[in-house]
C-alpha cells in the first residue's frame, strides 16, 4: 500500500509490515494509515514525527518549533507609573475590562508611559504576563522599560498619600 507525503518519500517500517508512502495514493488511505500508526507508536517515536513532519509544510514547522514570546516581568508590571483617580475624566474606561475608573471604590490606573494609554492594574498586569505590547496600539512596551527603570516608584507604593481615591 502506498500513501502521498508532500515533498517527501518516507519509509515506515514497523515489525509487521513495511510501508511505503509516495505520491499515488488519496488522502482517506493517509489518514487511514496515520490513525493506524498513532495507534501503534508512542507519539515520540521517530517514524512518526518523521511522517508529521513531511505533512507540514516547512514554514508551519520553523513557525512552530519558535519558543513562544513571553510577556513582560513582573518588576516591569509594578513599575508602571501610577494614575491618581482625580486626573482621570469620569468617564474614562479600562480599554481591557471597559470598567469606568471612577466606579472603583479604590482604582488602581497605571498609565504605559510610551503610548500614554491608562488601564486598571490588574487587567494590564495579566495582559503584559502574557504579552509585551500595548493592548490598544501594540506598540512594543519593552523598548520603554529603560526609561521606567529610572523612575522613583517608591511613591507609587504610598497611594493613600497620593490622593488615589480621593
Amino acid at each position: 500500500m502506498s500513501f502521498f507525503v508532500p515533498a517527501a518519500h518516507i519509509y515506515i517500517k514497523n515489525k509487521t509490515t513495511n510501508v511505503h508512502l509516495s505520491s499515488d495514493s488519496s488522502r482517506r488511505d493517509t489518514r487511514t494509515e496515520f490513525r493506524r500508526l498513532y495507534g501503534e507508536l508512542n507519539p515520540q517515536d521517530p517514524r512518526l514525527i518523521a511522517l508529521l513532519s513531511s505533512l507540514i509544510p516547512d514554514a508551519l514547522q520553523e513557525q512552530l518549533s519558535q519558543k513562544p514570546e513571553e510577556g513582560c516581568t513582573q518588576e516591569f508590571i509594578d513599575s508602571l507609573p501610577r494614575v491618581p483617580i482625580t486626573t482621570i475624566k469620569k468617564d474614562e474606561l479600562c480599554s481591557i475590562c471597559f470598567e469606568n475608573f471612577h466606579d472603583d471604590e479604590y482604582p488602581l490606573v497605571v498609565k504605559l508611559p510610551h503610548c500614554g494609554h491608562m488601564f486598571d492594574l490588574q487587567c494590564i498586569a495579566v495582559w503584559l504576563g502574557l504579552n509585551t505590547t500595548c493592548p490598544v496600539c501594540r506598540d512594543n512596551v519593552m523598548e520603554q522599560q529603560d526609561k521606567l527603570k529610572g523612575l522613583d516608584t517608591s511613591k507609587a507604593e504610598l497611594e493613600e498619600d497620593w490622593g488615589m481615591y480621593s
